[in-house]
């Protein structure tokens, strides 16, 4: 057998093995791409039971607070003060005066500092102590008159104020109201204001308001828990994409990234067209492209004035990189495959063109051998 029988054309071996290794490539690139969409829907759903698990974390929160109000108004000497303050004489112009007077000097005057050294100011004075995040405390009597606080108040008559308002409405047992995330200028803070009627010893009459400024930064500790890598993070906003807390930022101008999205996702959820959390890829405002899982408060049922979202979101290229190397992996050994193989064939093809041309070549068989001989040139011909 002529050695040219068992020559490789290089040239057709080469094409072959190009178009084998770039479709294998184009096929490879597909598999994982069809995974990297799974991962991205998989991942989807765990960002949205992330920001579910968030959501309930700050209810409790919040309703945990809205709980010691509830208790709170209910202490003796916050309802009995209460209530021998409503007993009082009412004179507006007096206390316009009064409360003129203290926003002025920002101290209450000489004839209400008495206020100050009630059984019912030192119990709120404790409060205050034993719970920083409380930073204020006020308690009115039914006129909205100061007749306890943990801490000197940024002015004396409070029927005035919104949420002294909400919280009566109209004397007849008053409710109990939280207002949304603020800066409140007299406690310096943002912070919930819990707002609860205080009734007489006695009955169920209406004496007295009990405000409470809640600092939230301790909401910091719930979304501060959220830990998703390098970049995930978590917020807390209201469905217009302001934040109620992040982060990042307590700039009230500021708006989440994906705002629209969010609205139109939230939508399709009070509809009934989803889960009670949702997921979707967003572009942020630095052009990169994130995973966003998103889930509604519980708290809107009760209190609508506190419609808020818990958004968590993560970098694309974080979630995606175990994947992409792995791909990139499966291309370097896809390489050295072909480089491996070239370099045989170019080896395998060099020592069968160094043969002699008139060399014939055949097999030899060994029951644990195969291997290719020459035949001997001296051997005796039968």
């Amino acid at each position: 057998m002529s050695p040219s029988a068992f020559r490789i054309n290089v040239r057709v071996f080469n094409v072959f093995l190009i178009v084998g290794l770039v479709m294998l490539a184009i096929a490879s690139a597909f598999v994982l791409g069809i995974g990297q969409g799974q991962l991205r829907t998989a991942y989807g759903e765990h960002l949205g039971q992330v920001a579910d698990e968030a959501a309930a974390a700050i209810d409790a929160y919040v309703y945990r607070r809205i709980i010691d109000a509830s208790i709170l108004e209910r202490v003796p000497d916050i309802r009995e003060e209460a209530a021998a303050g409503s007993r009082k004489p009412f004179d507006p112009e007096a206390v316009r005066q009064i409360d003129r007077e203290w926003q002025q000097t920002h101290a209450a005057p000489a004839s209400v500092r008495g206020l100050f050294d009630t059984r019912a100011s030192a119990f709120l004075v404790d409060v205050s102590q034993q719970e920083p995040i409380y930073r204020e405390l006020l308690l009115t009597d039914r006129q909205g008159r100061l007749i306890a606080a943990s801490r000197t108040a940024s002015n004396y008559y409070q029927a005035e104020e919104d949420w002294w308002r909400d919280a009566f409405g109209g004397g007849v047992g008053g409710r109990l109201t939280v207002t949304d995330v603020r800066w409140d200028e007299s406690a310096r803070v943002y912070a919930l204001q819990i707002v609860a009627p205080v009734a007489d010893p006695s009955g169920s009459d209406l004496v007295g308001i009990l405000k409470i400024v809640a600092d939230v930064r301790e909401l910091g500790t719930v979304l501060g828990g959220v830990r998703l890598g390098n970049t995930g993070e978590a917020s807390l906003l209201r469905e217009d994409g302001s934040f109620v807390f992040s982060l990042r930022t307590m700039d009230p101008k500021a708006q989440f990234f994906a705002t629209d999205l969010l609205r139109e996702r939230l939508q399709a959820t009070r509809q009934g067209q989803t889960q009670g959390h949702v997921s979707f890829s967003a572009t942020s405002a630095d052009g990169t492209s994130r995973l966003v899982g998103a889930a509604q408060s519980q708290l809107r049922a009760t209190y609508p004035q506190l419609a808020w979202v818990v958004a968590v979101s993560q970098d694309d290229s974080e979630l995606f990189l175990p994947i992409r190397a792995q791909f990139i992996s499966l291309l370097l050994v896809l390489a050295l495959t072909a480089v491996a193989v070239l370099l045989f064939a170019l080896w395998l093809s060099t020592r069968l063109a160094a043969l002699p041309p008139d060399t014939d070549l055949h097999l030899v068989t060994h029951p644990r051998v195969h291997r290719i001989e020459e035949p001997d040139e001296e051997a005796p011909v039968s």
